[in-house]
């Protein structure tokens, strides 16, 4: 109340009298400055109810400080549970990308067949490593499960270009095609045949 102080102390007295018209109209204009608005009040009160009413549900908890720590014990195993569900999502989409960007194409087959996302090594900051090395032998016994490299070796024996289409894929079937390069590049034959879908 140092504001009531402060207005009495510069109070104005006539004749040894104070002006007491002057100083209630001092009071007025400083009071609301200093008063506490009623429901900020209204809120402390609230906040004070709710605070002591957790305090005695604590007390009378029959399991008192023992079952306390094991609410918190269960909430820090929760919250790691959590952290830990990120932490491997994030690791999934990072490996995901990393096959993707590698021509595989069924990711998710690629990932079961290695026996899941814990077989795979990642960086400190979640990113895989060495996964070119587990795709190598995977090419080679799999081939169907990457993109096939329309640029790669097949050169008709004609010349020209070879079709960027796989005369092996439903869209773009073509038999004359299939014979060329059967004859041609027989193992760039079985890599498209693979890729579309078909045993020769």
């Amino acid at each position: 109340m140092d504001w009531i102080k402060t207005i009495l102390e510069n109070a104005v007295i006539t004749d040894g009298k104070l002006d007491i018209e002057a100083t209630m109209k001092a009071v007025n204009t400083e009071f609301p400055k200093h008063a506490v608005p009623k429901q900020e009040y209204n809120n402390k009160v609230k906040e004070l109810e709710t605070a002591n009413t957790t305090i005695g549900d604590l007390k009378k908890d029959s399991e008192g400080s023992e079952g306390l720590q094991k609410k918190i014990t269960d909430y820090e195993n929760e919250i790691k549970g959590l952290k830990d569900a990120a932490a491997n999502t994030q690791k999934e989409y990072a490996l995901k990308d990393k096959l993707k960007e590698a021509g595989v194409t069924d990711v998710d087959y690629i990932i079961y067949k290695q026996g899941g996302l814990d077989k795979f090594t990642f960086d400190k900051e979640g990113k895989p490593v060495g996964v070119d090395d587990i795709l190598k032998p995977l090419k080679e016994a799999s081939p169907h499960l990457f993109k096939v490299d329309n640029g790669g070796g097949y050169k008709p024996a004609g010349g020209g270009n070879p079709s960027a289409k796989n005369p092996f894929a439903k869209e773009s079937f073509n038999l004359t095609e299939q014979g060329k390069l059967l004859r041609d590049d027989p193992t760039r034959a079985r890599e498209l045949a693979a890729s579309a879908g078909v045993t020769i």
